[in-house]
């Protein structure tokens, strides 16, 4: 589509065109921080893990915004900085959430484990300094100029939009594996403003229905432009 001149704006449905052509079916989840509640847009208003909530987006096409009160993991609300230190939860939710993560979920074998985690994440992964009052969701397109968009795909479509963005902008792109696929992709692309893919974890990929050889993409909205006009150049 570009020989390498210049970048041009596209919109969602033209984005979606050219993902189509590579093989992208699958709704493209689109986020949005907010600093004020959004009016004229249906509110969450229910209890659940961040992932699950991209899960009915991706499935229902719904468009909802959600704040801290409707969230019960500890990642996602850090890794969409809608808590981002953790400071408006209680001592006691906080707990209860180690304990779910280790003895409901099994994500960590104890809590030792957990916290040797945490700290490595704490070295990896971007954190937010403020945190947001609310994050807009729904499918790519259903509102306007979205902060991150979340993208599942296969391999080779995360091998092509990489190698385009990296071909366009002379940098690399990372890629993680481990436990909390949110904090693995969401800090880098809202605060660094990069994008980067994982193989995600386990209760990712359950909530996103991901077919054993999907992997997630996700980047800001402008950076998978980049990518989308790059295509043609590196197929």
């Amino acid at each position: 589509m570009n020989s390498g001149s210049k970048e041009v704006r596209m919109d969602a449905a033209a984005i979606k065109t050219f993902l189509r052509d590579i093989g992208i079916e699958r709704e493209i989840v689109a986020l949005k921080q907010v600093e004020a509640l959004p009016t004229g847009l249906a509110a969450y208003n229910d209890k659940n893990n961040i992932c699950y909530m991209f899960g009915e987006v991706m499935e229902e096409k719904k468009v909802f915004y959600t704040t801290l009160d409707d969230h019960v993991c500890l990642l996602g609300c850090a890794a969409t900085g809608l808590d981002p230190h953790l400071q408006k939860m209680s001592d006691g939710v906080r707990e209860e959430s180690r304990k779910f993560h280790v003895s409901a979920v099994n994500i960590f074998p104890d809590e030792a484990i957990q916290e040797k985690a945490e700290r490595e994440a704490d070295i990896l992964f971007p954190k937010f300094e403020n945190s947001s009052r609310a994050l807009i969701m729904g499918p790519f397109g259903s509102f306007a100029e979205p902060d991150v968009l979340i993208i599942v795909c296969g391999a080779e479509q995360v091998h092509l939009l990489t190698r385009a963005y990296c071909y366009a902008r002379g940098t690399f792109v990372r890629g993680y594996a481990g436990m909390g696929a949110c904090r693995m992709l969401l800090p880098f692309a809202f605060i660094n403003r990069e994008p980067t893919y994982t193989v995600s974890d386990r209760t990712w990929r359950k909530a996103l229905k991901l077919a054993p050889d999907e992997l997630t993409l996700v980047t800001p909205a402008d950076k998978l432009e980049v990518m989308v006009e790059y295509l043609e150049v590196v197929k």
